[in-house]
């Protein structure tokens, strides 16, 4: 019998994006070794292949989410949440492999990192947890004029909906911004509200280097502070790059000397 032709589903750079897909594809039952997921910006058409693009579906990126974490583990989404945010252009076929295996093999399939599939979006869980952890801590909120705390990131990853859950429950009762200049996306979080992720959003630089007064006072502080704590006998450049990693620096306070 003559096999299928190849069919790529397309979808958008999001979580429900990708599993949107991955529903898309179970629901096709054209055969899982004959289907492969890919985010459409990344996609180079062939003449060899049939693409269909696939439309974000919230209902369908839910019913998959729930599936995951009832019939794997709550563990198993957090790879296939962090990894859907990896800056990697083979991240949904990633996620599509995995959940193959992993609706095989059932709530212990995080344990099976001899598994390619598994391990491959292991790694990539890892590398968003690791620069979430980090930013966390390099997030520097500064008080505009307006009152918002407003802070700017450039990370490799998409982090903002990590970040918003974080802040979120630290300042609930602050209004702030956290800013991605790299995607043109900000997390918006109102006081005693949740927070909301948007896209293409315009920033004015001068609206937001406008500090209030108890904010310029505070970071001169700040930069006093650093520069007098240090042991120039002391200084180790590679010890702090690597607990302080260089794409890191542009928006640090304690670092615009």
């Amino acid at each position: 019998m003559e096999d299928k032709k190849p069919r790529i589903l397309l979808c958008s750079d999001s979580t429900e994006g990708i599993l949107s897909a991955v529903h898309s594809a179970y629901l096709s039952r054209y055969g899982h070794k004959y289907i492969t997921i890919e985010l459409k910006d990344s996609y180079e058409p062939s003449l060899f292949l049939d693409a269909f693009e696939v439309p974000v579906d919230i209902k369908k990126a839910e019913s998959v989410a729930r599936a995951v974490m009832e019939k794997l583990s709550m563990e198993a989404w957090s790879w296939v949440r962090h990894a859907s945010m990896a800056a990697e252009p083979g991240k949904a076929q990633a996620i599509y492999r995995f959940l193959n295996v992993g609706f095989a093999a059932g709530p212990q399939v995080c344990q099976r990192l001899a598994n390619d599939h598994v391990l491959a979006v292991y790694r990539l869980w890892r590398q968003v947890a690791r620069e979430a952890d980090k930013l966390m801590g390099f997030v520097r909120f500064r008080e505009l004029e307006s009152g918002i705390l407003f802070a700017v990131i450039a990370p490799k990853h998409q982090q903002l909906y990590l970040l918003g859950e974080h802040f979120s429950d630290r300042f609930p009762e602050e209004n702030w911004v956290i800013y991605d200049e790299l995607r043109r996306m900000a997390c918006i979080h109102r006081a005693g509200q949740g927070f909301a992720v948007a896209k293409d959003v315009p920033v004015n630089p001068g609206a937001i280097n406008r500090l209030s007064d108890a904010e310029q006072s505070f970071d001169a502080l700040w930069k006093t502070f650093f520069r007098h704590i240090e042991i120039s006998e002391r200084a180790n450049p590679k010890l702090q790059i690597q607990m302080m990693p260089k794409r890191f620096w542009r928006n640090l306070t304690e670092l615009k000397l």
